[in-house]
């Protein structure tokens, strides 16, 4: 799975992906710092883990990791190709998930491409781009495929897209199936993507809101190295922003896209994964490893929680804890699995 970090120029993404990723990507006060697109890994904070590795005492620890992807500032026009705009597009269908920045704080010190704060205004510049963008590869399909008879359902759907975005809804709002918005997605189109708005505030109580919004403040998070976590919640509380800060912006981006975590224990090394919602064992012993899920022949799950309770695998399956299961069983979150194989 892949995050995609947008917004227009000098609005803190590339602080953001900092944060996420430990990555040091440069970080000016000018527009068009990021040209090519920087590329970096967010660890998942999990307390859950920390607690199995209390039990465990494992010489190694792996938390679970989603990439992420700083793209180039979008500016108005970029669906002609303004500013950076064709590679900035380019690089927003390659994720699964975007993070819009909007811009809430002020500072003279970092230009702002339009000079007063304004939200609403800034989002809907970025997201009207999208969905212009995604108009002229309608246009261009539906053109293709209204000489195909057999494309009568691909172009209806086009259709009934068209007019949904050329009404200005920057979301599906649920008014399509999983097979349709997967058809949208598959002809390269954005606004179908899951977004998350993320709106970067000042390190200081404001007045400045965006509905639905993650509220977050660069500026703060940046300053919080050496407190502990409950006082770096209660800073956050003190300005009104999200008391999880970064953490809780990847947290979200996890629920967004619908995965679960899975836990293996090997030798000397714990580990975190990720997987889709309603995946089987099966497809997490391919994640695992490609010759695990081509010689699976059962697994042994047990919910983290009971382990944890019971003390140890041994104690798990004595307890009656544990259980064996084909490669149709549906992986729950926090699953504790050991993969049999040839």
């Amino acid at each position: 799975m892949r995050i995609g970090i947008v917004g227009l120029p000098n609005v803190g993404k590339s602080s953001i992906f900092n944060l996420l990723t430990k990555a040091g990507a440069a970080v000016e006060t000018y527009p068009f710092t990021t040209i090519d697109a920087n590329h970096g890994m967010a660890v998942l904070a999990d307390p859950t883990l920390d607690r199995l590795c209390r039990m465990l005492s494992p010489q190694k620890l792996t938390l679970a990791q989603i990439e992420v992807i700083d793209i180039a500032g979008l500016i108005k026009n970029a669906h002609k190709g303004e500013g950076l705009g064709n590679r900035f597009l380019g690089h927003i269908r390659d994720v699964d998930l975007v993070l819009h920045v909007i811009r809430g704080f002020a500072d003279k010190n970092i230009l702002h491409v339009f000079d007063t704060v304004d939200p609403r205004r800034d989002a809907e510049i970025v997201l009207s781009e999208l969905a212009l963008a995604d108009l002229e590869i309608v246009e261009r399909r539906l053109a293709e495929k209204r000489k195909k008879p057999q494309a009568r359902d691909e172009v209806n759907l086009l259709e009934r897209y068209r007019l949904l975005i050329s009404k200005a809804a920057f979301s599906l709002n649920g008014s399509y199936t999983d097979d349709e918005v997967l058809c949208l997605k598959s002809c390269g189109l954005l606004v179908p993507r899951p977004r998350i708005d993320v709106l970067n505030l000042p390190d200081k109580n404001s007045s400045v809101e965006l509905e639905g919004a993650y509220r977050l403040s660069v500026e703060l998070e940046e300053g919080l190295e050496g407190f502990d976590p409950g006082e770096r919640e209660e800073l956050r509380r003190g300005i009104a922003v999200d008391s999880r800060g970064v953490n809780g912006l990847v947290e979200e981006a996890r629920r967004v896209l619908g995965l679960i975590r899975f836990y293996t224990i090997k030798g000397s090394e714990v580990r975190a994964w990720l997987i889709t919602e309603g995946s089987t064992v099966h497809e997490a012993a391919a994640k695992i490893h490609t010759d695990i899920a081509e010689g699976f022949i059962k697994a042994e799950v047990v919910g983290v929680s009971d382990l944890i309770e019971a003390g140890s695998w041994r104690e798990a399956s004595a307890s009656g804890k544990l259980k064996v299961e084909g490669k149709d069983y549906i992986v729950q979150d926090q699953d504790v699995l050991l993969v049999k194989f040839r």
